[in-house]
């Protein structure tokens, strides 16, 4: 029991190094610039190492993308008003994205790499679905986690295309979706 518990620790601060040095090459390069050889030079890793974990720099690149949309969702504060009060949710949930520099500076978003992030609206939705679970009294099933993705994909594409204009009026459908979707808690 105890060597698993320490083969699991090796295994999390083997990826976490893997991770930081991707990070901190994207700081300085595209992803497709990137080596595994030079990737696990800076994580001071052996590429075999790095082969039991990834099948190549790209799958690497989509679990960090993925890691990362989580901890930006857990920073946000107001997760817990999706059901309480979806109005103040949804206007925290508009606000938040249109005055936030979310992506600025943010090595996974830079123009050389956004062609590699097409999973990063599904990762963003599946996080900020989580997040709601886990911070309210909405059961955790199929139907609702589905609901949830429904919900902050429109309105993930709302913001995209429509923003600042029309702040209210998606702030409103945002709010009357939460509603609908979920009536229990409303």
């Amino acid at each position: 029991m105890e060597k698993s518990k320490k083969i699991d620790l090796r295994i999390i601060k083997t990826k976490r190094l893997i991770n930081q040095a991707l990070i901190d090459l994207l700081h300085k390069k595209s992803i497709n610039k990137i080596t595994v050889s030079e990737l696990a030079q800076k994580a001071e890793i052996n590429k075999g190492t790095f082969y039991l974990h990834y099948s190549d720099i790209y799958d690497l690149y989509q679990h960090a993308l993925n890691e990362h949309l989580i901890e930006l969702v857990d920073q946000i504060d107001f997760m817990d008003l999706f059901v309480y009060d979806p109005d103040a949710f949804s206007r925290n949930l508009v606000h938040y994205s249109l005055d936030q520099p979310l992506f600025d500076k943010d090595p996974f978003f830079s123009k050389d790499n956004l062609s590699f992030n097409q999973g990063a609206h599904i990762y963003f939705c599946n996080a900020l679905g989580a997040k709601v679970l886990e911070r309210t009294d909405i059961p955790s099933t199929l139907e609702n986690q589905e609901k949830l993705k429904f919900i902050f994909a429109g309105s993930g594409s709302l913001l995209r295309y429509d923003s600042q204009k029309d702040s209210e009026l998606i702030i409103s459908i945002i709010s009357a979706s939460i509603k609908s979707l979920f009536p229990a808690f409303d």
